[in-house]
């Protein structure tokens, strides 16, 4: 492989950063800067005539003429502290003055101007909530400008991975072609909230299902940088109008107010944006947006011989789209759509195999998408506010998986496998201020229903061994064949909540409860929550403490399957436990330090031993290949596969340090440091029996048939038609969670020297992973079936023994803001992965050599979250190197 030379590398990047830094005039003006204040209501945009305006920074003043209109002039550019009064009451906020002849819209929100119920963050719990907002998140060094990967910074979220080999489903397939780990406790998904599951986190965008925050790979977030309002990650002991979750609430909240037209576009290396906001009409408001990337045109064509061998990049797209119509000050309606499309396929050796004119079609490949529509009426009182709102989520997923000749890459036979869902979600919540400022009483009705398909589709193969194979595993392997057949679940949740919100001197105190029926079980169970605290006003300092019961009901196709799974699952049950203390000092600085003892119950394991033995005998395959078999055997035992014998604990303690810029001041620092120390702890409750033990109970079970299972605690007892009982005893044991890290530690800062220059990093620590160690091989003889031989690795039997090396990384941005009397022009540079890190993501092992310590298997890195270019220094030794992003954001 040829690569680049380091000196050549630095020369263009010596040139990048003299082009970069490379000064321009400011349009500032000299002297005093006269200003034009318009003051407007926010949901009718009609002037405000008669308001008091008064920067006592400025040390100006003015009042609004009929067109709501005054001027203000100002000493220098800069923040200044803007005080609007109406004959109602008194709005300060902050503005910031960069030229003369500036336009600076105030708009005054009805509900400040009419005393109407305002919710905001004076009514969220403080306890196990960690939220950020825009100016905060806006310029996060190293993820290319996308705010919401901030929220991965915060205490107690560990990422997870998005995306496995294999869907979940093909897990049981058999070993005969597929090798893997022989034990896990954690399934695929985007990220872990305080040791709960990837798949038992609900994310929510503007109150509405978000299926998945992150684009494959948690490469960027699905929603544009400038759309998101702020957001709150709720890890433990969450309100109780946030349900259908165990682990964690992550709540993302949009832009709601248009005070002025503009549109922001953001172009760099790897992707584009545009984001646009207008006024349509008087009450009317639009805002659109959009992305692409384009990771595979600049890494691929423009650098393919600097890219690690393995790394893959996803394309994608989202978009967003929401109508705002206040009808009047009581009264708003809004409608929007929002999704995206990932297609990940591509790596650089499919590039590579299509310029030698080959296959183009990767080894695997996976293209999902979904899409929300949704609608909400919202009635506002002075008292009071009722919500009511609709979606309705398309989720698709289609898997390419092909089964390959490990030495020739044959392919033996292929298929695709589509997942679709769709979730239907109904909520009315409404909220009354019984007591001004003490007293807030909330209750709310919700009901989701879900329908998820599964099917393989196009089915092929170029090997003759084929149709042995692939009707062995549909003869052997109900799973398998059900993917074939195809497979549908529907089931209903039906919620109901209230919460009251007490406040009274330094004391708060917010218990509620909502209960959650399931359909699929029919069961219903009530889950009682409740947060208090004090709050020492003298000192600024609060004490707080939580707890609260979840329910989720399970979310697998391939676990509630009627043909291969266990369609009489219960719902999973967890209990958040938490205690913590916040300190606000010196200027705009908040420490907080919180506990956390976390229970997760009913978990829902692939479970060996759990049997039905009066299952219906109506596979529909079997019954056409077996009729006269299935009908004199109407009834037989079906292993069920999955069970909620699962079980575990995360327990904790998390601290945040918090450094709030000023916005009065045109400089300063601002960021925050995050860190966790836990441990998180699973248990399947599976008999773990010896090779020679499933080999006798296997022989022995084919002479006798079950008539009966019970369990005794976490033991199974069966009883058989030679009335013999075989009791299966859990000598399972506690292994680390798959995505445990001891330590979590991410430090963000920013530092804005003044309004054109800006510097920010991004340091992230985390301990490794837990794994199975390889200790060997065994050579397969049947390998000679193809011509070739393979190695089986053998794993330990201490599971999740041996940890990963750590991760570690540190990202570098500068920002160079320009102010137009239009807008501004923001340019950046990010240094992506700064001092050339390559962060372990698992490894390989390579079934036609020998286990080998130290080279089969080899470690595989982690390229998406981690990425890194190869280059090579003069000697010809490899060099790890940054990945460099430029780009400008342009704001008119």
């Amino acid at each position: 492989m040829k690569l680049i030379p380091i000196r050549l590398f630095h020369c263009v990047l010596c040139f990048t950063l003299l082009v970069f830094f490379l000064e321009t005039n400011a349009l500032y003006a000299e002297g005093k800067l006269e200003v034009t204040i318009q003051i407007v209501k926010s949901n009718t945009g009609k002037p405000v005539p008669n308001a008091v305006v008064i920067s006592k920074k400025g040390k100006t003043s003015g009042i609004s003429n009929a067109e709501g209109i005054t001027k203000l002039t100002f000493p220098e550019p800069g923040y200044y502290e803007i005080k609007v009064s109406t004959a109602d009451k008194t709005e300060s906020l902050f503005r910031e003055v960069r030229f003369k002849g500036q336009v600076i819209l105030v708009s005054i929100a009805e509900s400040n101007l009419s005393g109407i119920l305002v919710s905001g963050e004076r009514d969220k719990t403080p306890l196990s909530r960690y939220g950020l907002v825009q100016d905060e998140i806006k310029r996060l060094p190293g993820v290319s400008g996308d705010s919401l990967k901030a929220l991965q910074t915060v205490p107690g979220v560990v990422i997870g991975a998005p995306v496995g080999i294999l869907p979940s489903v093909f897990t049981n397939i058999g070993t005969n072609l597929i090798t893997g780990n022989p034990y896990s406790n954690s399934e695929r998904g985007d990220l872990s909230l305080r040791g709960g599951g990837t798949r038992q986190n609900q994310y929510y965008f503007d109150g509405f299902p978000l299926p998945y925050p992150f684009h494959l790979g948690n490469q960027s977030s699905v929603l544009n940088n400038n759309l998101i309002k702020s957001f709150d990650v709720y890890t433990g002991a969450f309100p109780a109008k946030y349900g259908y979750a165990t682990g964690g609430i992550i709540a993302i909240e949009g832009t709601d107010r248009v005070d002025e037209n503009k549109t922001i576009i953001n172009v760099n290396l790897f992707l584009s944006d545009i984001y646009n906001q207008s006024k349509v009409l008087p009450g009317l408001a639009m805002i659109s947006s959009g992305r692409k990337n384009y990771p595979n045109l600049v890494l691929l064509q423009a650098y393919p011989q600097g890219i690690p061998e393995d790394a893959k990049y996803a394309e994608y797209h989202d978009y967003q789209w929401k109508l705002i119509w206040d009808i009047n000050p009581d009264h708003r309606v809004t409608v929007q759509t929002f999704g995206t499309r990932d297609r990940q396929a591509y790596t650089k050796a499919q590039a590579d195999l299509e310029r030698g004119g080959q296959d183009p079609r990767p080894p695997t490949g996976l293209d999902r998408m979904f899409r929300t529509d949704a609608a909400r009426y919202i009635w506002k009182g002075k008292s009071f506010r009722n919500t009511l709102s609709y979606s309705r989520t398309w989720f698709d997923e289609f898997f390419e998986l092909r089964f390959t000749n490990p030495l020739t890459a044959e392919n033996i036979f292929g298929l695709q496998n589509r997942t679709s869902d769709t979730i239907t979600y109904v909520q009315n919540a409404f909220e009354w201020e019984l007591w001004e400022e003490h007293l807030k009483f909330e209750v709310g009705v919700q009901g989701r229903f879900r329908e998820t398909t599964l099917k393989g589709e196009n089915i092929s193969s170029y090997n003759r061994l084929f149709y042995n194979i692939f009707n062995d595993l549909l003869n052997s392997n109900s799973a398998f064949r059900s993917v074939i057949d195809g497979d549908r679940i529907r089931y209903r949740e039906k919620s109901a909540y209230t919460e009251f919100q007490f406040k009274y001197g330094g004391i708060r105190l917010t218990p509620g409860a909502r209960v959650d029926h399931y359909s699929g079980s029919n069961e219903s169970n009530l889950a009682p929550r409740i947060t208090a605290g004090y709050v020492f006003e003298s000192t600024k300092t609060s004490i707080m403490a939580g707890h609260g019961i979840h329910y989720n009901a399970p979310v697998s196709v391939e676990a509630l399957s009627k043909k291969s799974g266990n369609p009489n699952l219960f719902m999973e049950r967890s209990e958040h436990n938490s205690l913590g203390i916040s300190q606000d000092f010196a200027n705009h600085w908040q420490i907080k330090i919180e506990g956390f003892h976390n229970i997760f119950q009913n978990i829902i394991v692939p479970d060996s031993y759990i049997v039905d033995p009066y299952a219906l005998n109506n596979d529909t395959r079997i019954f056409v290949n077996e009729t006269a078999k299935v009908l004199a055997n109407p009834i037989k035992a079906k292993n069920l596969n999955y069970s909620n014998a699962g079980y575990g604990y995360s327990e904790g303690v998390e601290i945040f340090l918090k450094k709030t810029k000023d916005p009065r001041e045109q400089s300063g620092l601002f960021g925050w440091i995050s860190y966790t120390n836990s441990i998180t702890k699973r248990i399947n409750n599976q008999s773990r029996l010896s090779s020679e033990e499933s080999r006798n109970r296997t022989l022995q079970n084919n002479t006798r048939t079950l008539l009966a299972q019970t369990k005794l605690g976490t033991n199974y007892l069966n009883y058989y038609d030679d009335n013999n009982l075989e009791l299966i005893y859990n000598n399972d044991k506690e292994e680390l969670y798959d995505l445990d890290r001891t330590h979590i530690l991410n430090i963000v800062f920013g530092y804005k020297f003044n309004s054109e220059w800006m510097v920010g990093g991004r340091f992230r620590y985390f301990s490794g992973t837990p794994y199975t160690p390889i200790t060997g091989a065994t050579r397969a003889n049947q390998a000679a079936t193809f011509g070739l031989n393979l190695y089986f690795p053998n794993y330990s039997g201490n599971y999740n023994s041996d940890r990963f090396l750590p991760f570690h990384q540190f990202d570098l941005r500068i920002d160079r803001i320009e102010n137009y009397s239009w807008g501004y022009i923001n340019t950046y540079i990010e240094f992506v992965n700064f001092y050339g890190r390559r962060n372990q993501a698992g490894f390989e092992f390579d079934n036609t050599r020998n286990f080998q310590r130290n080279l089969n298997p080899s470690p595989t890195y982690d390229t998406v979250n981690s990425p890194f270019i190869i280059s090579q220094t003069p000697n010809g030794k490899m060099a790890i190197i940054p990945l460099i992003n430029i780009g400008m954001e342009v704001r008119f």
